[in-house]
C-alpha cells in the first residue's frame, strides 16, 4: 500500500509516528515547495502532488492549516477524496474507517497537544498585549502610540496632491533591526540602511504607511488579531517606537488589504472602491515580481487609462535594484508607478519620488482581492500567482496574449 503524508513540518514527523506499523512504511511526503522535490524527509522522498497523484492508496494531510491544501486538491482533477485523510480535522477523530491505519489513541493525544500549544501561544499573546488594547480606548497618554491618519486622508493626498506612498510591515522592520525578515528577500546591510533612510525622510510628498497594530484590534478577525499580538512582543514594539517619529502622521499600511484582516467584511467593496481611486484614469506602470501578475484575470485595474508591466525577480530583487530603477526611469513621469516588490518597494518608491515620479507601494492588494472575490475564509493558493503569505508552491504559467502584451521589460 502506498501511503503519503502531505507536509514536511514539525507535525508531519509526529503524524508518521501515529501510523500502525502493520500497514508498512510510508512511501513518501508531499510538499508544494518545488525546491524540496527530490530531497528526503525522514529518509523518504519528497514529491509534488502531481508526481504521486496516480500512485497513492492513502494521502494523509498532516499540516495544521489544511484548508488551503483541501482547496488545492478540489482544483485537481486527479484528487480522490475517498483516499484522503485530514489529520487535524477533528471530525476524523472518531471515524472508525481509519482506525486500521492510524492508532486512535496516539491520534487523539497529538490533536490535544497541538490544540494546547496553540491555545498557550494565543493566551500568552493576548495577556501580553491586553494593556495596549484597553488603554488605547480610554487613555492614549499612558503608552506611546504612533499618530495614525485615515485611509481616506491618504488616498486624498495621493490623488489630489500627487504624494507617493511607502509601506512598512513586520518584514521591513525586521530587516531594519538587522534580522532576516522575509522569505522572498534576504537581509543585506545596504537594504537595512536604505529602509532606515526612507523611514527617517521628511519629504513632504512622501507618505509612510505602517500597520495599525499598536492599540485596539477590534477591527480585525480573531485570527488576524492573534497573529498581530503574537508578533507585537515587547522587544518588537520597543524597536518600532525607536524608529518611528512621534510627531509624524503615519497611514495604515493595511489600506491595500481590503478584505482578509477585517472582522466586518460587508464594507470590503467600499474599501476597494476607495483605493481604486488612486489609479482611476491614469496611465499606470506596474513594477512587480515575475509571478505576481497583479490584476490579471480580475477587474482590479479596469479603471486605468492604460496598463504596462515591468517584471523583476520574485526573490532577492534588491540584488537587481539598479537594473529595476533604470528600467523605470525610461517611463514618462506623467505615469503612475505602482510597485509590488516586497521590502525593496520602499526604496524604489522613495528614489523615484526624488526623481519627480509619483509611485505607490500597493503590496498584496491583488491576492487579497482574489480572496475577496472567492469569499475565502482562509488564505488559499492562487494557481497562477506567487502568494507570499503561503508556503512556496508550483505556479501555473500564463500565456494570455493580453497579459503578455502589457510587459514592456523583463529583468532576470
Amino acid at each position: 500500500m502506498n501511503i503519503y503524508i502531505w507536509g514536511t513540518g514539525k507535525y508531519s514527523r509526529k503524524v508518521l509516528q501515529t501510523l500502525r506499523p502493520e500497514w508498512g512504511e510510508v512511501t513518501g511526503f508531499v510538499d508544494n515547495d518545488p525546491s524540496k522535490h527530490g530531497k528526503t524527509y525522514e529518509n523518504r522522498k519528497i514529491v509534488s502532488f502531481r508526481d504521486m497523484a496516480a500512485d497513492y492508496d492513502i494521502l494523509i494531510i498532516g499540516i495544521v492549516s489544511y484548508e488551503a491544501v483541501l482547496y488545492q486538491l478540489k482544483m485537481e482533477n486527479q484528487a480522490d477524496f475517498s483516499k484522503i485523510i485530514v489529520f487535524f480535522d477533528e471530525s476524523y477523530c472518531d471515524n472508525p474507517a481509519y482506525a486500521h491505519i492510524i492508532d486512535h489513541e496516539k491520534w487523539k493525544i497529538l490533536l490535544l497537544e497541538e490544540k494546547v500549544e496553540r491555545l498557550e501561544r494565543i493566551l500568552t499573546a493576548r495577556v501580553d498585549n491586553v494593556g495596549y488594547e484597553i488603554i488605547d480606548k480610554w487613555n492614549k497618554n499612558l503608552y506611546q502610540y504612533p499618530q495614525m491618519g485615515t485611509v481616506e486622508e491618504a488616498v486624498d493626498k495621493i490623488v489630489n496632491e500627487g504624494c507617493s506612498l511607502v509601506r512598512y510591515g513586520d518584514g521591513e522592520f525586521s530587516i531594519m533591526s538587522g534580522k532576516e525578515g522575509l522569505v522572498y528577500q534576504n537581509y543585506t546591510p545596504e537594504l537595512a540602511r536604505r529602509l532606515r533612510e526612507v523611514m527617517a525622510s521628511r519629504e513632504e510628498k512622501l507618505l509612510i504607511g505602517i500597520a495599525n497594530n499598536y492599540g485596539s484590534l477590534d477591527l480585525y478577525t480573531d485570527d488576524s488579531a492573534d497573529g498581530i499580538r503574537t508578533y507585537m512582543k515587547a522587544d518588537i514594539r520597543k524597536f518600532h517606537m525607536s524608529v518611528l517619529d512621534p510627531d509624524r502622521v503615519y497611514y495604515d499600511a493595511y489600506m491595500f488589504k481590503t478584505y482578509f484582516p477585517y472582522r466586518d467584511k460587508s464594507d470590503t467593496w467600499k474599501r476597494v472602491a476607495l483605493v481604486k481611486k488612486i489609479w482611476e484614469g491614469r496611465d499606470v506602470v506596474l513594477v512587480e515580481g515575475n509571478q505576481t501578475r497583479a490584476g490579471y484575470g480580475n477587474d482590479l485595474f479596469d479603471q486605468v487609462k492604460s496598463l504596462r508591466r515591468i517584471l523583476a525577480p520574485a526573490k532577492n530583487v534588491f540584488d537587481k535594484y539598479t537594473e529595476v530603477f533604470q528600467a523605470v526611469r525610461k517611463i514618462r513621469k506623467e505615469c503612475l508607478i505602482l510597485v509590488v516588490l516586497g521590502a525593496m518597494s520602499n526604496v524604489l518608491v522613495y528614489d523615484l519620488m526624488k526623481e519627480g515620479y509619483q509611485a505607490v507601494d500597493i503590496g498584496q492588494i491583488d491576492m487579497d482581492y482574489e480572496w475577496y472575490q472567492m469569499g475565502a475564509q482562509k488564505r488559499m493558493p492562487i494557481p497562477d500567482r506567487y502568494v507570499s503569505q503561503l508556503p512556496p508552491a508550483e505556479i501555473r504559467e500564463v500565456n494570455d496574449s493580453a497579459y503578455l502584451d502589457q510587459i514592456i521589460e523583463r529583468i532576470e
